[in-house]
């Protein structure tokens, strides 16, 4: 079972990087950059094929793949032709001007919000099941009398029915903890119906330092499942949900961004690849054990989720990635000349090294996340 966990992470995430690197590709070969290799997956090529000036790859480990532009670390070597007056090879990834080079950067990131679009598109399409309870709620400091939350100090009661938040009318408990969650240390309103009587409050939830999330102190009233099908869409009814979702992912995504400076536990809420490889495969082979519907659901919303946050993190304005090109490029193209490549190996070698130190932290949590199981 282990196996089959890590083999359905394995397979989630190196869709979402290989994506990624396909952005890359098909952005290059538009804006006339050539490309050398094409790998799906990393490691020495267990299978190649060059197929005009593309030698695609197979690579011996089976997550992502990698886009190898010509010329595309050829800085040194660039820049001294260019002071001796010889221009970029053509077709090479310096001849190109630094909006084709950033419009190539970008693509990487866009393509992964495609992705998780094209994939929420297909799930609301078909339709999916949700279980969870009604919108009934239970207050936590009843079975712990010491502990005062969020919930107690707006005025909840063990029993009432919570029907809006914020301006979304809320019917079922799963729609309480996403709406909540997202909004730690943020004030909003809240509308229940305590036995008939409509009554407006608001609250202000804490945030949850191991996960990351916002929390009130409540649970739900009622232990009876409720088990529905959301309705399936038409192809462009499909899209546009789809769209939204994505949405709101992406929006979700960069307000965690935000929450890595107000304290959480970063051992704990932020995660490796690790552990975000085991958790997919986990959260998919849950799904599996009830029906093979609801683990391909699973599955594929946690590539969708992935694939937006992978595409955010590529955004980031650091040296060596994609939104750290993008300003270099941006640069060069304000001063209408070539960034010496002294800058640019200071640029990426700082990146690196933090790159390399996110990556520590970052294995430090997944190792203490695996001794907790």
């Amino acid at each position: 079972m282990i196996i089959a966990k890590i083999a359905l992470g394995l397979l989630g995430l190196g869709i979402v990087v290989f994506f990624h690197e396909l952005g890359h590709f098909l952005a290059a070969r538009l804006v006339g950059i050539k490309v050398d290799a094409f790998s799906i997956g990393w490691g020495n090529p267990i299978l190649k094929k060059k197929i005009g000036d593309v030698e695609y790859r197979i690579g011996m480990f089976p997550v992502g793949g990698y886009c190898k532009m010509k010329g595309e670390t050829d800085y040194n070597e660039a820049w001294e032709n260019m002071r001796n007056g010889v221009k970029p090879e053509k077709g090479s990834y310096l001849a190109a001007s630094p909006a084709a080079r950033i419009l190539v950067s970008f693509a990487g990131p866009f393509f992964n919000l495609v992705l998780a679009v094209i994939i929420l598109s297909f799930i609301w399409g078909f339709g999916f099941n949700i279980n969870t309870y009604d919108n009934r709620i239970r207050l936590v400091s009843e079975a712990n009398a010491e502990e005062i939350y969020p919930a107690d100090i707006a005025g909840l009661k063990t029993g009432d029915r919570i029907i809006r938040i914020g301006k979304k009318d809320i019917k079922y408990f799963y729609e309480i903890q996403e709406n909540i969650g997202i909004n730690a240390k943020e004030t909003f309103p809240v509308t229940i119906d305590r036995d008939g009587e409509i009554l407006d409050l608001s609250i202000t939830p804490l945030l949850e330092k191991e996960t990351g999330r916002g929390i009130i102190g409540i649970r739900n009233y009622n232990e009876e499942l409720i088990s529905f099908r959301t309705p399936e869409y038409s192809i462009p009814a499909a899209i546009v949900k789809g769209t939204q979702e994505g949405y709101k992912t992406l929006v979700l995504s960069v307000k965690s961004l935000g929450l890595l400076f107000k304290g959480i536990d970063l051992t704990k809420a932020v995660s490796g690849p690790a552990r975000i490889t085991y958790m997919m495969g986990d959260f998919a082979a849950q799904g599996f054990e009830q029906n093979p519907g609801t683990g391909l659901h699973i599955f594929f919303n946690f590539i969708a989720i992935i694939s937006i946050a992978l595409g955010i993190m590529n955004m980031l304005p650091l040296p060596i990635l994609d939104g750290g090109m993008i300003i270099l490029f941006l640069v060069e193209g304000i001063r209408r000349k070539p960034i010496s490549p002294k800058v640019i190996s200071v640029f990426q070698t700082c990146g690196m090294v933090i790159i390399f130190g996110l990556m520590v932290f970052a294995l430090f949590g997944d190792i203490m996340f695996f001794t907790r199981q």
